[in-house]
């Protein structure tokens, strides 16, 4: 079956808005592989900091020649990476993009790396994922022809003799906005036992795979129903009913997990705790499961993408938990006793405006602020912020250990003695009864 490659129309404007004289500017590309298609979101050219003093703003990174920018292929992966921590469950860094200032017709694809550049992208995953068997893309745009050419990368994953072939593809532009819903669900930390460890920061740490085996074991082992129904593995999402979720998320499917559980393990805290020491880890309460999906996609299809996204979520949250309780161990030490509990870090979404509602994902602990995510995470996808929203209610309610405390009044007891407004209310309503009761029974007497 022939390969094709859809992209969203106002990216074709992107492309020439990057153009910069001779220069060589590399980029990401983002979006989804269904069958034997792509579907590309979105294309982030890479930023680095001017580094004129009085000009302190943002660039998007070039270079003179192709040569310095295959010198640079570190820098180009390592900014990809940056790109892949935002992408939620099921979407890819599908690969690279170039705006090249030459005539593409007589010239062969630019020849990175991509057998390091896959490696960097894997060593970086939170959690064990199969290797994918979609083949990553180099997107060219020529600034003589004023025309994009796309390929297909072959190359061994496998260490031995390596060897890269390009295959030329079918670009095709268009307006694909009703062809993205969003899959939107939660999961519990009750899904996990409670664990007791004890040796500090580093058992901690020894037992984060285990964790993440277990959970992805309890996925497998689970039931995903789509608006409340069990779907057919084999049917696409293109006749699908959705809702809007206030008028932010559009396309949007509710996702609901079910799994066999022995009735001894109802009784149990919903939350996951892990003990060291004087101190311990807690991590509770639901959190989100947010998929941008294809339509042309299917169920089974989908089911991968949002247990890549719950895997990703709960090992990043999990990753973020442990190194704070690292930051914490000097505190403890000193306290003695001391427990340090830390609520799991919000999931916020990032929202690009223009085409597609695609949403990229980033987390905050709790003080810390959204719209400060938000301007790093435009910085990363070289989004403008008229061109990016923010929504960060979607776990704004959610169970937290602090709410289960009892509330605590800090203001000084107040002495019996000290007549509050409410009694003083009290005793002059008392005061005006007798005098009634008094006056009365004196008219009486002398009538």
């Amino acid at each position: 079956m022939t390969t094709q490659v859809f992209i969203e129309e106002h990216l074709d404007k992107y492309l020439k808005s990057l153009v910069k004289g001779q220069l060589f500017i590399p980029g990401v590309i983002i979006g989804q592989v269904i069958g034997n298609n792509y579907h590309i979101v979105h294309l982030s050219a890479m930023t680095v900091w001017n580094d004129d003093i009085e000009n302190n703003k943002i660039d998007v990174l070039s270079f003179k020649t192709l040569s310095d920018l295959l010198a640079n292929s570190d820098t180009i992966f390592q900014k990809s990476l940056e790109v892949a921590t935002l992408l939620p469950g099921g979407s890819h860094v599908l690969g690279l993009f170039f705006i090249v200032p030459q005539d593409l017709k007589s010239i062969q694809p630019i020849d990175i790396d991509f057998h390091e550049f896959n490696s960097e992208l894997n060593e970086s995953l939170l959690y064990k994922k199969a290797n994918e068997t979609w083949n990553y893309l180099i997107l060219n745009y020529s600034t003589v022809n004023k025309k994009s050419y796309c390929y297909s990368v072959d190359f061994s994953r496998v260490r031995g003799p390596e060897k890269t072939t390009f295959k030329a593809v079918d670009l095709v532009f268009g307006s694909f906005n009703n062809d993205w819903i969003t899959l939107i669900g939660t999961f519990n930390f009750g899904t996990l036992d409670r664990l007791n460890v004890g040796g500090g920061p580093k058992a901690l740490f020894s037992i984060r795979d285990s964790l993440l085996d277990k959970f992805e074991s309890v996925l497998n082992q689970s039931v995903c129903t789509f608006n409340g129904r069990v779907c057919d593995e084999n049917k696409t999402f293109k006749d699908f009913e959705c809702d809007e979720i206030d008028n932010v998320l559009k396309n949007a499917v509710k996702v609901e997990f079910y799994r066999e559980v022995d009735l001894g393990d109802e009784c149990k805290n919903a939350s996951l705790t892990v003990k060291r020491g004087k101190g311990k880890i807690s991590m509770s309460g639901l959190c989100s499961v947010v998929v941008p999906f294809n339509r042309n996609g299917t169920i089974k299809d989908a089911i991968k993408a949002i247990h890549e996204d719950a895997m990703q979520t709960f090992a990043t949250r999990l990753k973020m938990h442990l190194e704070s309780m690292v930051e914490e161990e000097s505190l403890e030490e000193e306290d003695g006793d001391a427990n340090i509990v830390h609520e799991t870090p919000r999931r916020i979404l990032i929202l690009k405006t223009e085409g597609s509602r695609f949403a990229f994902s980033d987390y905050v602990f709790p003080g810390e602020t959204s719209q400060e995510a938000l301007c790093v995470a435009g910085e990363i996808l070289n989004l403008p912020e008229d061109k990016m929203e923010l929504y960060d209610m979607l776990e704004k309610g959610r169970h937290s250990y602090y709410e289960t405390l009892p509330d605590i009044d800090s203001s000084p007891p107040q002495d019996a003695s000290i007549s509050s407004p409410n009694n003083m209310f009290i005793y002059l309503t008392w005061a005006a009864l007798i005098l009634a009761i008094l006056a009365y029974a004196i008219k009486q007497i002398f009538v």
